[in-house]
């Protein structure tokens, strides 16, 4: 069906289009809506229906079977790992002591805040990423009212992109645990805002469990913020203490592979090992990456004074916040555009 053109460049069209190489959506259901729950009936049945039509391309198959899916588990498991492994050029997040949360059944819309989500993108809608018309002395156009009312009389589109690229940590240490609910909303409104205006972003977080401190992939660079990324910031329980070091050595093989040129830490206390992140931060500011810290405290002095204990840490511009809202906010402006 001269397909050797498209064959040869799957890989290329599947960037362009920014699909997630492991979500497929079938062409034999097109009433179907990708990423919409079934029940096991209804999965059984549409099974049967695609069975039927494909009897003559495949014989006579078994619904049941295919719903369970044993024969194709293994392959499966490893379009997981290949997948896992592409977001880290190569290598498995476990092997860099950074961890994929995994629970699927999590309902990421209790940290889901409309009003706020919809008031930030309204706010920094200018920013977007896109074309817009601009008058000048020169250009590409001439506009005769313009130029009669006394006003530069040219315009032209101008290409407004931001170019940074940010990775953003975010504290989930016991402390948090309080305000999970909310801190979670806020920075879950982040992420949105950053997706709606183009930026190229990853988020992770870190809290302990079994008594050892965990960084947890929310979203690689290379992922689309979606449920799946937002399914894991629900998931993630705060407990454990802050500390930073460890946190930054264990994130230090992805920091130095994807040079970011922001890197931002949301902590709510001061760092349990301070001559240790003060050693970090240097060894990444010499990567070439911009440290950046965001004091979060109880109230404005408290928040400032966490943001200013910071700064002796080595980190070049830190920041504090008092109210959870306004974290969106504060991450927005450190943006270039």
């Amino acid at each position: 069906h001269d397909t050797e053109w498209l064959e040869k460049n799957v890989s290329e069209i599947i960037k362009i289009l920014e699909i997630d190489s492991l979500l497929t959506i079938p062409v034999s259901l097109p009433f179907m809506k990708a990423g919409m729950p079934l029940s096991e009936e209804e999965l059984l049945r549409v099974l049967k229906i695609v069975s039927k039509n494909k009897e003559g391309d495949f014989g006579n198959v078994d619904p049941s079977a295919i719903m369970k899916g044993e024969n194709v588990i293994d392959e499966y498991n490893v379009l997981l790992d290949e997948d896992k492994k592409t977001e880290n050029k190569g290598l498995m997040p476990e092997a860099i002591g950074i961890q994929i949360p995994s629970t699927r059944n999590v309902d990421e819309t209790a940290i889901y805040d409309m009003s706020l989500i919809n008031g930030l993108k309204t706010k920094f809608k200018e920013w977007k990423t896109g074309w817009k018309e601009q008058h000048l002395s020169s250009g590409d156009e001439f506009d005769e009212e313009s130029y009669i009312e006394g006003n530069e009389p040219f315009f032209t589109d101008i290409k407004k992109s931001i170019k940074t690229k940010i990775v953003i940590l975010l504290d989930h240490s016991s402390s948090i645990s309080s305000d999970a609910i909310e801190y979670k909303k806020a920075t879950l409104a982040l992420c949105e805002v950053l997706a709606y205006l183009k930026v190229k972003f990853a988020v992770y977080a870190f809290s302990t469990e079994n008594r050892s401190v965990v960084c947890w992939s929310i979203k690689p660079d290379n992922m689309k913020w979606n449920n799946v990324t937002a399914k894991r910031l629900a998931q993630i329980v705060a407990n454990g203490s802050t500390p930073l070091a460890e946190v930054y050595d264990k994130m230090f093989p992805v920091l130095q592979s994807k040079r970011p040129d922001i890197f931002l830490t949301l902590t709510d206390g001061e760092p349990s090992d301070p001559d240790a992140v003060r050693n970090m931060t240097k060894l990444l500011k010499g990567l070439g990456i911009s440290m950046v810290a965001l004091g979060l405290g109880p109230n404005t002095v408290r928040a400032t004074t966490i943001a200013n204990n910071l700064r002796h840490l080595g980190y070049e511009k830190t920041m504090a916040v008092s109210r959870l809202r306004d974290i969106p906010n504060k991450v927005i402006k450190i943006l270039d555009i």
